[in-house]
């Protein structure tokens, strides 16, 4: 026992003695190694407040024990970093530093000094076999002196202000044989061909780290590479490659990372390269040309982050996905995956983050709670349905971010949801939840600083631990069906909020019960109240920071009250305000959309208005009590894209210095009293989408002198119930080239609107339409969706064949005019066509049989006409009713009770026996009660609330494409 115990305690000696020899720091430092660190710290202006080392050095120490600094077993210092220590200067020459002629690891990295060059000097340093020197504020040319350090295995010189240029990289590396790693991140390299690749595989055998982002790369690959037997990190993220992915990637034996995202590759990503062994990193993020889909993963594959977001990947996800046993990241995001999300991704238990936004995944969300280190889940914008349980993240106490907005997610929402305890964002907007809401577990102490509900089917009271939400800046719960009245002043246990959104509920908002005189909320950057039955503005006159305010669809009286100059975003709208604009409208020196529309508001426009135009991008008064004349007064650098005065009294001519405004996207002066003949100037603005000028005095012909001009984006136009007059010439429809070619739109379908991108708003445009003679506004434009409507003018003549080429268009209106002639049958290519009326004219002829193929066609009317034969037989003609086709006498068939007779009439089809007539096959009119009921119906919802202008804009997604979730959203908020 007692040798034994000798053994052990000679053992533990050994390991003693052994520890102390392979310390890094042994005894004293010597003097004129103290002296020559001393020295260097004076000669430095370094940020005391930010520093962790060089704060610490004192002269009274053993500078071997000080911060940063290592020596070997003689004093002399083997080590110095002094990375992150707010160096401002004094590295220009420190002579001091080349001094330490015993140093072998150096690190500078992360400071702060202002473009200087590397040191040439840095060569005496010979026994460097670590040089750091990464974003410490070097520029300048890297001195070729580097090259001289022989011993260097690690050199990282990454720095957006070097620069190596042609010829110089082979000077640099040609003689450094023991380099192993290599960092030249951001540092700007004039590479041409394969020299990059040629000049590392021979000057470089013992390379493992190849690291070069963003350097300005824009050569392929070459086989050479595989010369670096070794090489196990590539790292050419932000390089313009161009090109394809070689499979010759694969063939890296020790490869462990592999990044290559945002580099323009383009083809077929090859597999093999998912099924190297070794592979634990691969990022191809932001390769938006590439493609490729997901292999079969092998049992235990070492890889731990896949980063395939912002690329063309494609397919279903496999089940297979659950044999990376080590996966920690991965994020598909804006890909086009599709199908189920594998339920056995619950095995991946080592998941930190994951991303699968922006797909078009189907089918229930797998359970995630093995995870237990999950840190952040964002499945939004999907197609993702069922509810949620309390399975789905129970136990997930590390979650941060959980984002599942934009799906069909329904059912009510799981307690569990509301007591994770780290969660900082929930966003669940856009889906089809119910129920009420719980309340929040330890509100007081939780670290939720973003909470959105907004656009779902929730109901109840708002919980009132939401209010405790102490740390909470984005409250958006607007457009569910809470209740109850809310106090403002019950808002102030939010100190830290900065948005609130409480629009469109059945929530009362009382904004007068404050205590004090004013809105208690100084931070406030974005505030929506719109539709919460407001009475009055809130006081807002110490809101210095606000920039976005919504009070629309409140019951606000009186006039325009003074609000704050910060404001960017500003809507009024649907309220019963009175009086004129107030001139200090104008002193809102950054307003970049202004929508007082449907009030009462009268008087002229004031004249500074039209000076704002050089920043502000939708101006909408329409619907209210407008007098006098719109200002010749547009500035040459106009911003304006929407701009609409509708349904007012204004009077005068169109300015033409409306022309100025080269990004207008929308202009609508219809129902005024302006008199004008047509606006030709308008043809020169190459970004109109919509323009209407229905219901005032305009007159003459449309016959524009403006040679060689088209409007390639033109969608709507409406310049109905006029004195326009003359024929309708082929070349009034030939220049509408935005309804006759494919916008290829896209996996997704766009609404016509303008975006405030630096804050994360939008206005989505509206437009007035007739539609079987009644008005309907849309609020969801499509930019696919086009019409035109002439009707209610003097237009004589014939209808031009040339209609036929608009192959988009969905409504065409020509009806009460004095058009003659045939129904042209180049109508009948138009295969989108949705509404067509031709009615009230002198059209004669027959009823061409193309017409019958218009399968899409909703609403037709022929009515009072001179059109003579048989109706076409067809499944689409016989489904509209006899209204459609009255007042044409020579008109016979179904669905008129007027029979063929047996004798031709006017080029009639051939007679059929009265029994014929008798016996209509009963489907043409079940389909046409059935389409005329559910027609009736959108209709009738449509003009009865604008909430259901979702149901056309479904029914044109149908038409025109992919159908994905019209938002039923009025805030005018973007998911950021």
């Amino acid at each position: 026992m007692k040798i034994s115990l000798m053994l052990q305690l000679s053992f533990i000696t050994m390991l003693v003695v052994l520890l102390l020899i392979n310390s890094p720091v042994y005894g004293h430092c010597l003097g004129d190694q103290k002296a020559l660190l001393l020295k260097l710290k004076n000669g430095l202006t370094f940020d005391s407040s930010l520093s962790t080392k060089l704060v610490r050095w004192d002269q009274n120490t053993d500078c071997c024990q000080w911060p940063g600094v290592s020596c070997d077993q003689k004093g002399h210092v083997l080590v110095l970093e002094l990375d992150n220590e707010a160096i401002f200067s004094g590295l220009e020459n420190p002579t001091s530093l080349f001094d330490l002629q015993y140093l072998e690891k150096l690190n500078l990295a992360y400071n702060h000094l202002n473009s200087v060059q590397i040191p040439r000097e840095v060569y005496k340093l010979t026994n460097l076999t670590y040089l750091n020197l990464s974003f410490a504020g070097f520029g300048g040319k890297i001195p070729m002196e580097l090259s001289r350090l022989t011993k260097l295995t690690f050199l990282d010189l990454s720095n957006v202000a070097l620069k190596l240029e042609s010829g110089d990289l082979k000077a640099l590396v040609g003689n450094l044989p023991n380099l192993r790693e290599l960092y030249l991140d951001e540092v700007y390299i004039s590479w041409k061909g394969i020299e990059w690749c040629s000049t590392l595989s021979s000057s470089l055998p013992q390379l493992r780290v190849l690291s070069m982002t963003n350097c300005g790369i824009s050569s392929p690959f070459d086989p050479i590479l595989l010369n670096l037997h070794f090489l196990s990190v590539i790292r050419l993220d932000d390089n313009n490659l161009s090109t394809i992915v070689p499979e010759f990637l694969a063939n890296f034996t020790k490869l462990t990372t592999l990044g290559l995202s945002n580099c323009n590759l383009r083809g077929e990503f090859p597999n093999k390269i998912f099924q190297v062994p070794t592979l634990q990193e691969l990022d191809l993020y932001g390769n938006e040309i590439l493609t490729g889909t997901l292999p079969d993963f092998s049992q235990n594959g070492s890889l731990r982050e896949l980063g395939l977001g912002r690329t063309n990947f494609t397919g279903s996800l496999p089940d297979s996905i659950a044999n990376l046993t080590t996966l920690t990241e991965i994020d598909l995001s804006s890909c086009n995956f599709f199908g189920p999300i594998s339920s056995k991704m619950e095995n991946l238990r080592d998941l930190v983050y994951l991303d699968f936004s922006f797909n078009s995944f189907t089918g229930s969300i797998p359970l995630f709670h093995k995870a237990k280190k999950l840190n952040y889940i964002n499945l939004s914008h999907n197609n993702l349905t069922g509810p949620l349980s309390s399975t789905h993240f129970g136990g997930l106490s590390e979650l941060e971010y959980l984002h599942l907005e934009e799906n069909y997610i329904g059912g009510t929402l799981p307690t569990v949801v509301f007591s994770i305890p780290s969660l900082q964002v929930l966003e669940l907007q856009n889906n089809h939840f119910s129920g009420e809401v719980h309340e929040f577990a330890n509100a007081s102490s939780s670290f939720l600083y973003k909470l959105d509900l907004s656009n779902n089917y929730l109901n109840g009271s708002i919980p009132r631990s939401i209010f405790k939400l102490n740390r909470l800046s984005q409250l958006l719960l607007s457009s569910n069906s809470f209740r109850g009245t809310i106090n403002i002043e019950a808002i102030k246990g939010l100190p830290r909020l900065k948005i609130l959104d409480l629009s469109y509920n059945n929530l009362r908002i009382d904004v007068q019960g404050s205590n004090s005189t004013s809105f208690p909320f100084p931070q406030m950057s974005e505030l929506n109240l719109a539709s919460c039955q407001l009475q009055k503005f809130p006081d807002l006159k110490n809101q210095s920071l606000i920039f976005a305010l919504d009070l629309s669809y409140n019951r606000i009286k009186g006039n325009i009250p003074i609000v704050p100059t910060s404001l960017i975003y500003l809507s009024i709208a649907n309220n019963k305000l009175t009086g004129p604009i107030p001139s200090s409208i104008c002193n809102l020196y950054q307003l970049q959309f202004l929508d007082m529309s449907n009030n009462s508001i009268n008087n002229k426009l004031p004249p500074c208005l039209f000076q704002m135009f050089d920043y502000l991008s939708v101006l909408n008064l329409g619907r209210n009590r407008l007098s006098g004349i719109i200002l010749d007064t547009f500035l040459s650098n106009c911003s304006l894209k929407t701009l609409d005065l509708s349904n007012n009294n204004l009077e005068g001519k169109v300015p033409r210095s409306l022309q100025r405004c080269a990004f207008l996207e929308v202009l609508d002066i219809g129902n005024n009293k302006i008199r004008d003949t047509f606006p030709c100037m308008l043809k020169t603005l190459p970004s109109l989408h919509i323009l209407v000028l229905r219901s005032n005095k305009f007159y003459g012909d449309l016959q524009c002198r403006i040679a060689n001009q088209t409007w390639s984006k033109l969608q709507i136009i409406d310049i109905a119930s006029n004195n326009f007059r003359g024929a309708l010439l082929p070349h009034y429809f030939s220049n509408l080239e935005g309804m006759m070619k494919s916008r290829n739109p896209g996996p997704r379908l766009h609404y016509l609107e303008v975006e405030f991108i630096n804050y994360g708003l939008y206005y989505r445009n509206r437009v007035t339409l007739t539609l079987k003679g009644q008005e309907m506004e849309i609020e969801n434009i499509l930019e696919v969706f086009t019409s035109i409507d002439f009707s209610c003018n003097n237009f004589e003549g014939e209808i031009p064949e040339v209609l036929g080429d608009l192959k988009l268009l969905y409504l065409l209106n020509l009806s009460h005019n004095a058009l003659t002639g045939r129904i042209p049958k180049a109508l009948g290519k138009l295969s989108q066509l949705g509404s067509l009326d031709l009615s009230v004219n002198q059209l004669s002829g027959r009823i061409p049989d193309e017409l019958a193929s218009l399968t899409f066609l909703a609403f037709l009317n022929l009515s009072f006409n001179q059109l003579s034969g048989r109706i076409p037989r067809g499944n689409q003609l016989q489904t509209f009713s006899a209204e459609s086709f009255e007042g044409n006498t020579g008109l016979c068939d179904f669905p008129l009770k007027k029979l063929c007779s047996d004798t031709k009439m006017n080029g009639s089809s051939q007679p059929r026996s009265s029994s014929d007539d008798e016996t209509v096959d009963g489907k043409y009119i079940s389909f046409a009660l059935g389409s005329s009921l559910c027609f009736g119906i959108v209709t009738w919802l449509l003009l009865h609330s604008t909430r259901y202008n979702e149901l056309v804009v479904r029914l044109l997604f149908r038409i025109f494409g992919e159908h994905k979730k019209a938002g039923r959203n009025r805030n005018r908020r973007r998911s950021r």
